[in-house]
């Protein structure tokens, strides 16, 4: 089922926020799916914008879905609206933070769900970054999103907490080249692996070292491979 995108005001944000302290102290309460379409706590777009509420088996498809709802609009005015993606994260958030069999629940920080005003944590909200993520890298973006919705990962967390890196095209083409495994349809085995050489931590060392002398933004892929020391040999698919 199909429904009309809202977002939430400062009093369905506050209320949101509330909700998700209340299950870090132990609440069993079901989320608070009142806020979305009650017009004391939320608000229609000026861009009319259709999501659906079917279930999603990884974060990657949330971004193909989100990709798909928003072909043709101009999504600029809601890059960096704060009401508009919390709100998407509330409508998807039994997916995005599932409750136990016994109603509890395990939130992730705050700003996963509530987009942070903080532009250090931005990167951290699971439904913008999903999205921006699959929208300008498509198939490049499968091994940072391969995970369920609930689920973050080693490799995201490392990438998004460098946020310029992120949106170097050339970092995600070769990161995606070295570590996206298509025959388990997730990252290679041993690429989150502090022991083993070539490790995403290792490529993110490497990456700030490069980009004391280098544009990385203007790097394509193909440049940023050829950079690279022999310890990620390993990783590299065969050619």
């Amino acid at each position: 089922m199909s429904v009309t995108a809202r977002r939430l005001n400062k009093r369905g944000l506050r209320a949101f926020a509330s909700y998700v302290d209340q299950l870090r102290d132990g609440s069993k309460l079901p989320a608070p799916v009142h806020l979305l379409t009650d017009d004391d706590y939320s608000e229609e777009l000026e861009i009319p914008v259709s999501v659906g509420d079917d279930p999603f088996e990884t974060r990657y498809d949330i971004g193909k879905h989100l990709v798909r709802a928003f072909r043709g609009k101009n999504m600029q005015p809601l890059l960096g609206d704060i009401g508009f993606w919390t709100w998407l994260a509330l409508f998807w958030f039994d997916q995005l933070c599932p409750p136990a069999a016994d109603g509890s629940r395990k939130p992730s920080k705050e700003y996963n769900y509530i987009l942070s005003t903080n532009y250090n944590h931005r990167p951290r909200h699971a439904i913008r970054t999903t999205w921006l993520l699959v929208d300008r890298y498509g198939e490049d973006s499968l091994f940072l999103l391969s995970k369920k919705p609930n689920e973050r990962g080693e490799l995201i967390e490392q990438l998004a907490a460098r946020q310029y890196f992120i949106s170097c095209q050339g970092v995600i083409g070769a990161a995606a080249a070295l570590y996206y495994d298509p025959d388990r349809a997730t990252f290679k085995r041993g690429a989150t692996s502090q022991k083993r050489k070539g490790n995403i931590r290792r490529l993110i060392n490497f990456l700030q070292q490069l980009d004391l002398t280098y544009d990385l933004y203007s790097l394509s892929t193909r440049d940023v491979l050829g950079m690279l020391p022999d310890e990620y040999g390993a990783f590299l698919p065969a050619t």
